[in-house]
């Protein structure tokens, strides 16, 4: 049973296999308000078949089959034997420090547990009620119930221009304003920012309003087209309930939302406050490895969340119980409703936006959900409106193990208690016909565009292919196993995994394929075709080949000197042209210099986004600066293959010269091209 699947805010799916660990330790004690287990399913005893002596049995079929198992209840006993029998063994294997997992079910606890550790050092176990972990973009969802409870009195209206908010002006383009609405369903079109996403030091962090106005990324869709998901998108929704509530965002959570649901345990303040600080989770990236530092956020709306097992129970029941929980209300019936019906299916087939929540709906039962990850913590929650069922799980540790922890465990448990009994439908005629006109190179359409962090995309993209046997692969979409799927087409347009339940399915528009996505990604984003002339099918060999040609002319030219010097055979240039020799050399070094400069900025993005905190923007800066000369270096490349073909035939001499000024001639267009001369340090 495949649900909508988290975003992830950091690294992609291509971390190695993390090594195995020591066994996990022994679960805290299990803190929960269970609902009284129903009563066992009953079911008549089977006598066994008589058997003559010496008869084993092996050879007989013993009972006749009666059709698939039973489905057992959702019960604590039963739930919580499965997630034991779960969770440690994911512990141990993934080198995780520690999760907490809750289960609530007709407005009750059924389980809220603790497993393995909160603070290694110390031996302090995960405890659901008063350990502290941070759900990422799970924060999103109290934000944007904040965003509703303001429509329902009247103060926000969700298809206003959201600049009528606003004490500054989101840039006009396109020619259509972005509304509320768009922001909640992750259609306003900005592309993907990471600058001051995260601030390395509390000194650091900056006042919500403070960054929403200094790190305003391009509009690079029109509005309610494409589904781009934007942690700028929830800051700037958060910035407006502050300016219309007329009080700090943490305040008003905490007023309308915390009080009520008696969330006593939970902060969007940073650094916490020291009442909770002591009960913060740590989490390390490996063995043996010092703790990750609490993580701050300056698009805090939009995940600086800080909460427990139990606090998130309250706030799934209040979302199942349609805004009630108790005596309480944070939400009238119609607006929690509206939050919850599907307003936005990207693509037909596939699974729906609603108002801030992800909606699984293409088969099985209906979910709502939204995932979180920060480089501590890889969180998950899931609703089961229908069956007023939720589930929260939040590992601590390396992010790999993390998502396969929540993603086997929420899987398994929908799986288990709401198992899929559809036959499996015929492959379409049109197989062959459709697989061949999906085949490309596709790039998610969350993004960036207009800055270096452009450069990503060339590494970043997922190839299509039809298979011998009629089906499709998707090479970012793998089984747990790392094993790439294969889909075959069950619909127009629709394909379903082999040996799977999830669902692959094309936007096509006047024949022409749009977009492509799955119920593996949420509704959220897409895959859409790259377009030919940035084709990392062609860019990255020429991009590989220029360093080649560069690397190889400076290694040569000192070996080339040398035999020369040996063999007493002197270079046949006159003074003009051994200066455009030597000032060849010196640009391809600075060209040299130039790559290893990106490779290094980006490498450090890589590992922390807290890295892109404006600290890199002199180097950056650098960058361009040798961008730039790198135009002068390709103009005397340019002059130096004019000189050399001007000289007496020399083959391999005009031969080099041709291949160092094509190399040159491309380093050029590459800077431009993956957009490292931006002169805004907004990326």
């Amino acid at each position: 049973m495949k649900r909508a699947s988290p975003i992830t805010d950091g690294a992609g799916e291509t971390a190695p296999k993390d090594p195995l660990a020591a066994p996990a330790p022994e679960a805290a004690p299990i803190e929960l308000r269970p609902l009284p287990a129903p009563p066992p399913v009953a079911s008549a005893p089977i006598a066994p078949l008589p058997m003559e002596p010496g008869d084993t049995g092996l050879g007989e079929i013993l009972v006749a089959p009666t059709g698939p198992a039973p489905t057992p209840p959702v019960s604590s006993p039963d739930a919580e034997a499965y997630i034991d029998g779960l969770v440690p063994t994911a512990l141990a294997r993934g080198g995780l420090t520690g999760a907490v997992v809750v289960l609530v079910k007709d407005g009750q606890v059924l389980l809220a547990k603790g497993y393995g550790y909160a603070d290694r050092e110390q031996g302090k176990p995960m405890n659901a009620a008063r350990t502290l972990v941070r759900p990422g973009s799970i924060s999103k969802l109290f934000t944007w119930t904040a965003v509703m409870q303001l429509v329902e009195r009247g103060k926000l209206d969700l298809d206003a221009d959201i600049n009528t908010y606003l004490d500054f002006r989101i840039r006009d383009e396109y020619g259509q304003a972005i509304t509320l609405r768009h922001l909640m369903t992750h259609s306003a079109g900005f592309e993907e920012s990471s600058k001051h996403l995260f601030a390395a030091q509390p000194s650091q962090l900056m006042a919500l309003g403070d960054y929403v106005k200094a790190v305003q990324p391009q509009r690079i869709y029109p509005p309610g087209q494409v589904p781009g998901y934007s942690n700028y998108g929830v800051a700037l929704a958060g910035y407006i309930v502050q300016r219309v509530a007329r009080e700090p965002f943490d305040d008003y959570i905490e007023e309308h939302i915390f009080a009520p649901l008696g969330m006593r345990h939970s902060s969007f303040r940073q650094p916490l406050p020291k009442g909770l600080a002591a009960d913060m989770a740590k989490s390390y990236v490996a063995p043996g490895a010092p703790p990750i530092p609490f993580e701050l956020v300056n698009a805090a709306p939009a995940g600086s969340l800080s909460t427990t097992g139990e606090d998130m129970a309250r706030f799934m029941i209040a979302h199942l119980d349609q805004g009630r929980y108790r005596n309480d209300t944070i939400l009238q019936t119609y607006t929690a409703q509206a939050m919850q019906n599907t307003l936005v299916r990207p693509i037909p087939g596939l699974d729906a936006m609603t108002l801030g929540f992800f909606r699984h709906d293409s088969y099985g039962p209906i979910t709502l959900g939204h995932g979180g990850a920060t480089e501590a913590f890889q969180s998950d929650l899931v609703l089961l409106p229908e069956h007023k069922l939720g589930v929260f799980v939040s590992a601590s540790g390396p992010a790999r193990a993390g998502r396969a922890l929540h993603r086997d465990l929420i899987d398994g448990l929908l799986r288990r208690y709401y198992p899929a009994r559809e036959p499996p439908p015929p492959t379409l005629v049109t197989a062959y016909l459709h697989g061949r006109q999906i085949e490309g190179r596709y790039e998610s359409s969350r993004q960036s565009s207009g800055n270096f962090l452009a450069i990503g995309r060339l590494f970043a993209t997922s190839v299509i292919e039809l298979n011998s046997d009629e089906t499709v692969s998707v090479s970012s979409l793998r089984k747990p196993d790392g094993r790439v799927k294969r889909w075959r087409e069950i619909g127009p347009y629709l394909w379903r995994e082999v040996d799977g339940d999830s669902r692959l399915a094309a936007k096509v528009i006047d024949n022409e394929v749009i977009a492509v996505s799955s119920d593996d990604v949420p509704a959220a984003m897409w895959l859409q075709p790259v377009p030919a002339w940035r084709s990392p099918g062609w860019i990255v060999p020429l991009l590989y080949l220029a360093a080649i040609v560069h690397v190889l002319a400076l290694a040569l030219w000192p070996v080339a000197a040398l035999v020369r010097h040996r063999t007493q055979r002197p270079l046949l240039l006159d003074s003009r042209e051994r200066d455009l020799r030597l000032l060849t050399f010196i640009g391809l070094s600075g060209n040299v210099l130039l790559a290893l400069l990106w490779v290094w900025i980006l490498s450090r993005a890589e590992v922390s986004v807290r890295s892109l905190d404006g600290s890199l923007d002199p180097l950056i800066r650098i960058a361009q600066l040798l961008g730039l000369l790198s135009i002068a270096t390709a103009v005397i490349a340019a002059l130096n293959l004019r000189a050399a073909w001007s000289m007496p035939v020399r083959r391999l001499r005009r031969a080099c010269a041709v291949a160092i000024a094509v190399a040159c001639i491309a380093v050029v267009w590459l800077v431009f091209a993956l957009k490292t001369m931006q002169w805004s340090l907004v990326y």
